[in-house]
């Protein structure tokens, strides 16, 4: 009989990303060369995981493991929906790897379920803390397709009455870390035994009570194992880390679970290839017989737990002193400098809450005159949001009053958006790092900002008394901007409604030459009439439109005029659709004063005819302003290219001269040199974009190397990984084509010559599954496909 178990939890998750307005992450630069942290952490760490590779001892692939088809885990659900809807292949991955452990694991699946968005628990209402649950609970069910057995709290962070409300949803267990323990006895009529410094055995599972008839089953993980993978290089070798887990069994004869829980990150980007250091260790640990991979729900069924433990309430795994990190200066901090504070945490709390009990006061009273129960309607709002808010009519029928107008339904959506807004605004991160004007806090504060939108119709002092208490968060960063200051000048500038999704489709059809599109982001677009206009450098369009929120249903015709005058010069005027007439008269007036070439007279008939308040192309929204700006700044630059290349070939041969006699280059050349690479260096870069090769890419890499000119590689590298990428997944459907082998050959030698050192794992695993496909025809092999083979370092 097997009594020695190992179990591996990660935790898997991201804060949500999403501009509320818009329902999309924008492009987020610290995340370059790809878009946002959420596709580079999927590229480093959740896709590897559904793959990760086994080597032998020449380096050479041998296996490909799916580490979430052996390990415990949990995903944040906001995570999730990113994955299914950017990454359907990883996603559908994770799915697959625990419908299997089912199948392995007696009945009892690898995934766990989390509070939806990450909310400190113990910090939350009794309201949050039970919408948390249900709603991590039926993400869960609709994903996974069956019951969580267990829930991760978000940062460990435990309180009594948030275990209750898991056990009476059916939860049975949960993971702390073992400084969250307070007491323990090892039977019912054992004598209490205080514990200090984290000191329970974690070898063990251990039975809350929480009532006369309600408890709950508590692991706690190993803490000095799982520091050591997340803290101190464990995952730099596969081997350490099988030897590490299999020396801290004890020589008890009883069943014992060796359990560790870190992020999940750890195993690929915090560490990298440390998904791989996970697959090497568990592949050597299936091949010993005294030794079973489990995960924490198959060990609880088959050694439930006889021990109790008694927690320590308000305490979490990422903070030494109970919840201090999200609600004070406790002293908790990334960066630790010595001149920083986090005093910024507390009142950024206090605005919130704040918030929330307006909220709160808000929805109640005005849900009861649309929702039978409306904190009910509340709780079930996520299955709204699983289905992408297609159809709405059945949770209306379910959970609203008789005889509801539109207008009604409209209102409804709207507070249930702020309930959902203002839930995600107590996301964790939102206080974890070190100062409040971070991303993640700004994140927090976005979220609060859509709050206040939908209030403010009904409150409006909601915003200044918000911004009274925000005003006492003060950042480090010099001139130490309070944060009342920062909410004004980074986050009111990104509120918009549905004018302002009018005028970016009007000034992107001045600039991109299009019409706008039916769909831009969570809203539709109807047009009515659409004239637009062109004289010189200067366009003039009117355009009457109606625009539907998807997420609400609220909609508006308006009538649009923007006025280009150039460069990035555009006055764009919103205002609402009031008749026919109305909008004809204004249309003609307008176009009657862009024809006479008069300026002043088309500014004085648009003031006329809709306010003095305008949109310019600041107002256009994040990734379409970066477009927008870059072809402006490109046709720009081609204006002048011409001049700089004569430069650049006529001083060529005269500047080489110069670097061989090692006398000093001049900085205009050096400066002409860079732009006539980095033009040529784009070209290049749009073959690649467009499947081709990058056939001058070598040339313009020696040029810049003799001018010591650092060109940035970063988009070429991602494109070039992709292509082979692209190749090798061509190579799979053609099962092993001698012509596109020879191409991604062709690339390789490429990347040689140019020291491009790029990931090739995926292209690695591709021509891996070809030769597993292939089998016993592995003989028959076409002579590239071989090379190629090696090339990638895949064994034959």
């Amino acid at each position: 009989m097997i009594r020695k178990y190992i179990c591996i939890h990660g935790h898997f998750y991201q804060p949500p990303r999403e501009n509320p307005w818009l329902e999309k992450i924008e492009i987020q630069q610290s995340a370059h060369p790809f878009h946002d942290w959420n596709e580079r952490i999927a590229f480093e760490c959740y896709r590897p995981n559904t793959q990760a590779r086994i080597l032998d001892r020449h380096s050479r692939l041998r296996d490909v493991l799916n580490n979430y088809e052996y390990i415990s885990f949990d995903f944040g659900p906001t995570l999730l929906s990113w994955l299914d809807r950017h990454d359907p292949d990883t996603y559908q991955a994770i799915l697959d790897a625990d419908a299997a452990s089912v199948k392995k694991r007696s009945g009892h699946g690898n995934a766990l379920a989390q509070a939806y968005n990450h909310m400190i628990m113990p910090l939350a209402s009794s309201r949050d803390k039970f919408t948390q649950i249900i709603w991590g609970i039926e993400d869960f069910r609709r994903r996974f397709q069956r019951d969580p057995e267990g829930m991760w709290l978000p940062e460990t962070a435990v309180d009594l009455e948030s275990l209750r409300i898991m056990a009476t949803q059916g939860i049975k267990f949960t993971i702390l870390s073992q400084t969250q323990a307070q007491r323990f006895k090892l039977a019912p009529k054992h004598e209490w035994e205080t514990l200090h410094n984290g000191a329970i055995d974690p070898s063990r599972p251990y039975l809350c009570r929480l009532s006369k008839k309600l408890s709950i089953a508590i692991f706690f993980y190993d803490g000095p194992i799982s520091r050591a993978i997340a803290f101190e290089k464990l995952l730099d070798n596969g081997e350490e880390l099988k030897n590490r887990l299999l020396n801290a069994f004890t020589t008890d004869d009883r069943p014992q679970v060796i359990n560790i829980a870190t992020d999940g990150e750890s195993y690929g980007h915090h560490h990298r290839f440390g998904e791989m250091a996970l697959s090497y260790a568990l592949k050597e640990l299936f091949r010993r017989h005294d030794v079973r991979v489990t995960n924490y729900a198959e060990y609880l069924a088959l050694h439930p737990p006889k021990a109790e433990v008694e927690i320590i309430e308000n305490s979490a795994w990422s903070c030494a002193h109970g919840v201090g990190r999200w609600s004070g200066d406790c002293g908790c901090s990334i960066s630790q400098k010595p001149e920083w504070n986090q005093k910024w945490r507390a009142p950024l709390r206090e605005a919130l809450d704040l918030l929330r009990d307006r909220a709160d006061s808000l929805y109640e009273e005005q849900g009861k005159g649309i929702f039978k129960d409306p904190w009910e309607a509340r709780n079930d709002y996520i299955q709204v949001l699983l289905e992408n808010r297609p159809k709405i009519g059945p949770f209306f029928k379910k959970h609203g009053l008789k005889q509801l107008r539109k207008e009604d339904r409209i209102k409804g959506l709207q507070l249930l958006e702020l309930q959902r807004n203002r839930m995600l605004m107590y996301t964790s991160c939102g206080w974890f790092f070190d100062d409040i004007s971070g991303i993640e806090s700004l994140q927090v504060l976005r979220y609060a900002a859509r709050a206040i939108q939908i209030i403010y119709p009904f409150d409006p002092d909601i915003l200044e008394d918000f911004l009274s208490v925000l005003k006492n968060a003060k950042s480090n960063f010099k001139p130490y901007p309070a944060g009342d200051e920062i909410f004004r000048d980074k986050i009111i500038t990104q509120v918009s409604g549905l004018p302002r999704v009018a005028a970016h489709g009007a000034i992107l059809s001045v600039f991109e030459d299009v019409p706008p599109k039916k769909r831009l982001y969570c809203y539709e677009i109807a047009l009515h009439d659409f004239t637009k206009e062109q004289s010189g450098d200067r366009t003039l369009l009117v355009a009457a439109m109606t625009v539907l929120s998807r997420i609400t249903t609220e909609s508006m015709k308006l009538a649009v005029a923007a006025h280009y005058f150039g460069g990035v010069d555009v006055r764009c005027s919103v205002t609402e659709y009031i008749s026919e007439y109305r909008y004809a008269e204004a249309k003609e007036e307008l176009l009657e004063a862009f024809r006479s070439q008069s300026v002043t007279e088309l500014g004085r008939k648009m003031d006329r005819h809709f306010s003095e308040a305008y949109y310019s192309a600041k107002d256009l929204f994040v990734e379409e302003r970066r477009r927008v700006l870059n072809a402006i700044t490109g046709t720009m630059y081609e204006a002048e290219a011409g001049l700089f290349e004569t430069h650049y070939k006529k001083n060529r041969d005269l500047a080489k001269l110069l670097v061989e006699q090692d006398a000093y280059l001049p900085d205009t050349f050096v400066a002409v040199a860079r732009f006539s690479l980095n033009r040529r260096l784009i070209e290049e870069i749009d073959k690649l974009s467009n499947g081709k090769f990058p056939d001058g890419l070598e040339a313009i890499l020696q040029e810049a190397g003799f001018w010591k000119i650092n060109l940035d590689l970063g988009e070429i590298d991602r494109l070039i990984r992709t292509r082979i990428v692209q190749l090798t997944g061509q190579l799979q459907k053609s099962k092993g084509n001698a012509a596109v082998a020879a191409e991604i050959i062709v690339f390789l030698d490429l990347c040689e010559r140019i020291e491009c050192r790029i990931e090739l794992g995926e292209a690695q695993i591709g021509v891996f599954r070809i030769l597993k496909s292939l089998g016993h025809r592995m003989r028959e092999l076409p002579h590239t496909l071989v090379e190629l083979a090696h090339r990638l370092a895949v064994r034959l």
